[in-house]
């Protein structure tokens, strides 16, 4: 293939495709907006939930299942190749409830990762406290609290990620174009052009992976509606040494532990729009709950605040493809709560579309023409 790529968006997702674009010998380039355009990447969780590909039969699941085989290898290339460590660890994780419904929801949960041959372990109060001794109190004095080990969890730094990937993208011949932004796409006479700084230009190949972003630039290919932006607020707390050894999520929040003692509290869903930002109640909101779990929090350092807008679509899958009618735009946008979880696999997937390739996982699923957004969108819970 001798013709050119060029990948709108240099958040997590566009980095990888571009990154396995070139490893793939192909002349590939990255249209970034602004440092704030990869917000979203940057300021993720990073949490890696347990999943498996070989007895996964939902797509997603099966997306999901790909990622996470392909990850310990996909960053030990890219720690290799950038000497940067992306703080891969392979912590585990806690899954706790603190009411019935929580409770009734987890067991469903387990009960499902167990279909899929994922491990995950009922611990007693006492097991926990004597492996997370910071959570002694939580788990002695919440109601019908309940406690389960899901021992594939993983964790990675999404800014020292970004900062991976950026490296090994320019190390592999990717071409930047930082501070550009792209403003409409459109076809003419069967070829993409981009609206660049008041001029279309002409491209090759186009994949738009502008997260939240991807409907507002795609407004000519009919996708105006197919991505809602939900913002999500993190705060992130200093103790003199970490208080936790693995990931703890209480339904959609969670706490995140770095090996240098920082402590990553998170999150929320919000429709705001594009309004990014933090707002004094739910930075609160997200300590008390922090506390609520750890009482020595309450005299943690709150370090930073920050907030990122998640790329959301109706059904919760997010759309890799070829968009419809067009033969040579793509699309790789809406992983909503699972950008970082499900990048490589994206990349390896639809690369290999690209190129004429039959991709490792089924991508129909993942059609960008059904996407219109119509009535409340369901959410995975172990999705961040």
């Amino acid at each position: 293939m001798n013709r050119s790529v060029t990948v709108i968006g240099g958040g997590g997702i566009g980095l990888s495709i571009a990154l396995e674009m070139a490893q793939r010998g192909v002349e590939t380039s990255v249209i970034q907006r602004d440092p704030s355009s990869d917000i979203t990447s940057w300021s993720a969780a990073g949490i890696l939930p347990p999943a498996r590909l070989e007895q996964a039969l939902d797509p997603l699941d099966r997306l999901r299942g790909f990622s996470h085989q392909l990850y310990p290898e996909w960053i030990a290339q890219l720690e290799s190749t950038t000497g940067v460590d992306c703080g891969f660890r392979k912590c585990g994780g806690w899954y706790l409830a603190t009411s019935p419904g929580e409770r009734a929801a987890m067991v469903g949960m387990t009960g499902y990762w167990k279909e899929l041959g994922i491990s995950c372990h009922a611990v007693s109060e006492h097991e926990l406290a004597e492996r997370e001794p910071s959570l002694t109190s939580w788990s002695k004095g919440a109601e019908a609290s309940s406690a389960w080990w899901v021992p594939n969890e993983w964790q990675i730094r999404p800014p020292h990620l970004l900062r991976a990937l950026r490296t090994a993208c320019q190390s592999s011949g990717v071409k930047f174009r930082d501070r550009t932004e792209v403003v409409d796409i459109a076809t003419n006479d069967g070829q993409p052009h981009l609206l660049v700084g008041g001029n279309w230009e002409k491209c090759d190949q186009v994949v738009l992976s502008a997260g939240a972003w991807s409907g507002k630039i795609a407004r000519n290919l009919g996708m105006e509606k197919s991505v809602i932006p939900i913002r999500g607020q993190m705060l992130l707390l200093k103790t003199p040494s970490s208080l936790l050894t693995s990931v703890v999520n209480v339904g959609h929040r969670y706490l995140v532990p770095r090996d240098d003692g920082y402590l990553l509290v998170g999150s929320c869903e919000e429709e705001v729009g594009f309004e990014q930002g933090t707002t004094s109640d739910m930075l609160e909101s997200l300590r008390q709950f922090a506390v609520s779990l750890i009482p020595e929090l309450k005299s943690a350092e709150s370090v930073s605040h920050w907030s990122g807008i998640r790329p959301m679509t109706f059904d919760g899958f997010p759309m890799i493809g070829r968009v419809p009618n067009e033969s040579s735009i793509y699309v790789a946008a809406g992983h909503f709560r699972s950008g970082w979880h499900l990048a490589p696999a994206t990349a390896k997937c639809l690369v290999a579309l690209m190129l004429g390739e039959k991709p490792a996982v089924d991508l129909i699923a993942f059609g960008a023409g059904k996407k219109q957004i119509c009535g409340d969108a369901p959410t995975h819970s172990y999705m961040r």
